[in-house]
């Protein structure tokens, strides 16, 4: 029973472990790059200041999110007969819903950043578009995180 148990919490640290670092890269974004983009950024600096890091990010989401998905399912299962089950439940459009922005919205924009930007009007709509997207993700996940801490806070109160 305690090694289950061990499994169970390692299973959720890891998902509060994904919102902190999801969380982290918006805060980031939010609060100390999207104030200076429209201003410093410029068609012979936006490549190098966006492109490389989107790039990364992904591949790094790329294989956390889908090991999250699986964390939040194991957490769901073990919490199906809890009153804290509302928060793997609330996690899937929570994950889901930035996801789809990111697919649906962002990876277009990133595209044509990476196709080459030559008109600075084009550049600060394309940037207006891209951090309004990412500021959904902001407080999307903003939100999933708090729902995550009050999980962990609600089930040290309970001990």
């Amino acid at each position: 029973m305690k090694i289950k148990q061990t499994l169970i919490d390692i299973n959720n640290a890891y998902i509060f472990f994904c919102s902190s670092v999801y969380l982290g890269m918006f805060w980031t974004l939010h609060f100390f790059w999207f104030p200076h983009y429209p201003s410093t950024l410029n068609i012979s600096n936006y490549y190098d200041a966006i492109i490389p890091q989107t790039e990364t990010a992904t591949k790094y989401f790329f294989v956390t999110i889908p090991i999250m998905s699986v964390a939040l399912v194991i957490m769901l299962i073990t919490e199906w007969k809890g009153k804290l089950k509302w928060v793997p439940l609330l996690w899937i459009p929570g994950l889901l819903i930035p996801v789809v922005i990111q697919q649906k919205f962002i990876e277009d924009i990133n595209n044509k950043f990476k196709e080459g930007v030559k008109d600075m009007a084009v550049l600060q709509e394309l940037l207006k578009d891209w951090m309004f997207y990412n500021d959904l993700r902001f407080y999307i996940l903003t939100v999933m995180w708090g729902v995550t801490m009050y999980f962990f806070i609600a089930k040290a109160r309970r001990s």
